[in-house]
């Protein structure tokens, strides 16, 4: 029997002491401390700019350790690596889900549904919640920005729906092996 492949180095989680720790909850608490000279604006844009920095900086970190993993060859002989690869007969069949296909008429349906309800709430939300007599163009903006949610929603809770009854389905009933597409090569 062939030996197992020999694992490669992987990445770790990030660690960090408790030394890092505290500095980051003291510079936490001081910049909470500034929120009565800034504006929300300029303390939404001082935590974005914060936020970035420390994204590039987990980033920049994150990448040299992977380059540094990625750049040694593996150490598997050929028979390593095809004693570790799975065999056909381990896979499980194909299943329709792979396959595209439309979702059919009712997802139009509810796609316009959702716009003309969304719509016409937006505008009646708009009418209601304004300060003073609401103007048509207030309204307008309301109806289209509404409009436009209500059909991102209804598309998204339908398809969704549609493809989790789908593969419910399928799972319970699976077609015939002879029905289902070929397998395609790995």
């Amino acid at each position: 029997m062939p030996e197992p492949p020999v694992a490669q180095p992987v990445i770790r989680p990030p660690q960090f002491r408790l030394r890092t720790l505290l500095i980051v909850v003291t510079l936490s608490a001081c910049v909470f401390a500034m929120t009565q000279w800034l504006t929300p604006i300029g303390w939404i844009a001082f935590v974005l700019l914060v936020a970035c920095i420390a994204l590039h900086v987990a980033g920049n970190a994150i990448g040299t350790r992977l380059r540094r993993i990625g750049d040694r060859p593996p150490d598997f002989t050929p028979s390593q690596v095809a004693a570790g690869l799975p065999q056909p007969h381990q896979f499980a069949p194909v299943t329709r889900l792979g396959q595209r296909h439309s979702l059919g008429w009712s997802i139009i349906l509810a796609t316009v549904l959702g716009v003309l309800l969304g719509g016409t709430g937006g505008g009646v939300w708009t009418w209601i919640s304004s300060r003073g007599p609401a103007g048509p163009l207030p309204i307008a903006i309301g109806v289209l920005a509404f409009a436009v949610l209500g059909g991102l929603a209804a598309f998204a809770a339908v398809a969704f729906t549609q493809v989790l009854l789908g593969a419910i389905w399928q799972a319970l009933y699976p077609p015939p092996v002879s029905e289902l597409p070929s397998q395609p090569d790995r």
